[in-house]
């Protein structure tokens, strides 16, 4: 018996303009009209979008409610924000979304759909290089006596990914209730 498998998914997005969505969607963000249905001319659309591995279906019929926000995940998010802009010059920022600085550029439709388009994860790509100096600082740090540096301490001192400082700090013994204790006496 094969077992089941879930394989894709195909997000729905309320939209309320036939020619709104493919301004946005097509000629803007690049994506490819793969189809569109209506029942009479005049009447609302269902189009199916895809760009690469992703598949979208945006319903003009009004039973899906807009709002929508979705995670994407790509390869290279500079040269997509880049081709964005050649076509709406400064309308995709790549900004580093907290705490661990995942490159990010979101993009809302006139509905209120959300697309959020996450890039590489900074952490893995700096993890060989960065890590053991995370590791040597903090140690440095405990055998000098001093407690338990900030992540932000840490990112200052070697750089450059809070996120990957959190997780180094977070192997450490004993830092987890260093950090409870630090907390609650900064509450105080």
């Amino acid at each position: 018996m094969i077992k089941p498998r879930i394989h894709k998914i195909v997000p729905v997005l309320g939209i309320a303009s036939h020619q709104d969505a493919i301004d946005h969607y097509i000629n803007w963000l690049g994506f490819d009209l793969d189809w569109e249905w209506r029942e009479a001319a005049g009447q609302p659309t269902i189009i199916s979008i895809s760009r690469d591995d992703i598949s979208i279906m945006l319903n003009e019929f009004g039973v899906v409610a807009a709002g929508a926000h979705i995670t994407l995940h790509v390869l290279n998010l500079d040269a997509l924000a880049e081709e964005w802009n050649t076509r709406r010059p400064g309308s995709a920022v790549v900004e580093l979304e907290m705490p661990y600085e995942i490159p990010t550029v979101s993009v809302t439709d006139t509905f209120g759909n959300c697309l959020r388009f996450q890039g590489e994860n900074p952490i893995e790509w700096c993890r060989e290089e960065n890590e053991p100096e995370m590791r040597a600082f903090i140690q440095a740090k405990l055998d000098a006596g001093d407690p338990f540096p900030t992540p932000q301490e840490v990112r200052d001192a070697v750089g450059p990914v809070l996120g990957l400082a959190i997780e180094v700090l977070n192997s450490f013994p004993g830092y987890a209730e260093a950090y409870k204790a630090r907390g609650a006496d900064s509450s105080e």
